[in-house]
């Protein structure tokens, strides 16, 4: 979320940041660029660095920097300077992207896979709308463009001060019981089971055994599972071999194509919308943003709780076997409503009509990453769960180079083709990207099977 919002939060103070430093329109705007391209590369860096020092101490590394970098920005006095600050803060901020999906397939039951990764998802996509309004009020506020970076700082160094006491080292040589479908179904079932009787059996030294490991994976030694056959290279291009699997190109498309449109119109928004007629101050272009971040929480229940329960009825009428292809059906409420709500921008916005007709087809847009975008990727860390790292790697690089290169397009695209025509295309493609899980539904399991890694 923090790399997000490191990213993204500074649009609004592009007017201050012109004023304060004396650069142009065209240069202020890769302060927001670069950012998101570090975002993504930072992310084959996070999965060499987990396999030698392990999460817990990647993550704590990652921050203690990334906070020194927003104070470095908050006492920058030169473009340069506070350009220099992007990439590195860009490149410690998106480390948490690729590692928290095998964190969360590590830490949570299958039965709540939905659940928890929704809420990393949630998180990682609010960062986005939540950094614009906040860094539209501080501008707006104090008309100190450094104040926004200041409470980044405050904020990652007391996070950094929560995950030295409570976040433990999350790697195992085994995952949790549940990720298993019709191969092992004997021993699948068997050792299910014994894990829900176990949760059922009170153990008087069960606090001391956890506190015992609590200790041990946070202090004493250093967990990983570096494997001395491999080398830096090896873990940074084995991720891409994945794409060869439906699952995992089908959920990369449809997160890389949401995510990337999410931004276009971020972009599109703060240009238009603070020139004339509208010439909307900073506040009021961070506050747009709340529009998004609604439709992200209308969505949480739909790619959380509701596909863990279409899971939880699936296997009860499969005889206790889970299928991960389960949870799909339900990605068809955002195939619907997220290609839609780009469509309703470009009319609205074609047609001239009232500020809400863009806000509510950025709010269904938003809605797709948590309703839908989140159920594709539970399904593909379900489907590979010692590959998540893999995955995340996969769908956090690629969205975020999509991001990158819509960044720079997207204001000449919209000049030279007009709203109608740009978003219309937007939402053919999603469309087109929803489509293609169809097949995943029906011929998913067939698909793993032939797949195996």
């Amino acid at each position: 979320m923090l790399g997000n919002m490191f990213a993204a939060g500074i649009t609004p103070l592009f007017g201050l940041i012109i004023e304060d430093l004396g650069v142009s329109t065209v240069k202020v705007s890769k302060l927001s660029s670069y950012a998101v391209l570090a975002l993504g590369l930072s992310n084959m860096f996070a999965v060499v660095a987990s396999k030698y020092i392990g999460k817990r101490y990647t993550t704590l590394i990652s921050l203690a920097v990334f906070t020194a970098t927003n104070v470095w920005a908050v006492y920058a006095t030169t473009f340069d300077s506070l350009l220099a600050t992007r990439f590195v803060g860009g490149l410690c901020g998106g480390v948490i992207e690729a590692l928290g999906p095998e964190m969360v397939v590590e830490t949570f039951h299958e039965k709540r896979l939905a659940s928890a990764m929704v809420i990393y998802v949630a998180f990682m996509a609010a960062g986005s709308a939540l950094g614009p309004v906040l860094a539209g009020l501080i501008g707006t506020g104090t008309g100190d463009w450094q104040w926004y970076f200041a409470l980044l700082a405050i904020i990652s160094g007391a996070l950094m001060l929560l995950c030295i006491l409570m976040l433990p080292e999350t790697t195992t040589n085994s995952l949790t019981v549940g990720y298993c479908d019709q191969s092992g179904i004997l021993a699948c079932k068997e050792g299910a089971e014994t894990a829900e009787h176990s949760e059922t059996i009170p153990n008087t030294q069960q606090e001391v055994v956890l506190w015992d490991v609590w200790v041990s994976r946070s202090f004493k030694v250093r967990n990983s599972d570096w494997n001395r056959d491999e080398n830096a290279f090896q873990y940074v291009y084995k991720p891409f071999l994945m794409l060869s699997r439906p699952a995992v190109l089908v959920t990369t498309i449809v997160f890389g194509l949401t995510i990337g449109w999410t931004v276009a119109c971020s972009i599109v928004f703060s240009n238009v919308f603070q020139e004339p007629p509208m010439l909307w101050t900073a506040r009021a272009t961070g506050l747009f943003n709340i529009a998004p971040l609604t439709g992200l929480i209308v969505g949480l229940p739909i790619g959380g709780i509701l596909a863990d329960s279409l899971s939880a009825r699936s296997a009860k009428r499969h005889l206790g076997i889970h299928i991960p292809e389960s949870r799909l059906l339900l990605v068809t409420v955002g195939g619907v409503l997220s290609p839609a709500g780009v469509l309703i921008i470009g009319l609205t916005m074609s047609h001239h009509t009232h500020w809400i007709g863009p806000a509510i087809g950025w709010g269904m847009l938003s809605l797709g990453l948590t309703a839908s975008a989140n159920i594709l990727l539970t399904y593909t860390v379900d489907a590979y769960p010692y590959k998540a790292a893999h995955v995340a790697l996969l769908v956090n690089v690629i969205k975020n180079l999509l991001a990158f290169g819509v960044s720079f397009q997207s204001m000449d695209w919209y000049l030279r083709d007009g709203p109608l025509k740009q978003f219309g295309v937007m939402a053919g493609a999603l469309w087109a990207s929803y489509l293609l899980v169809v097949p995943l539904y029906f011929l998913g399991a067939k698909i793993r099977a032939r797949s195996q890694f």
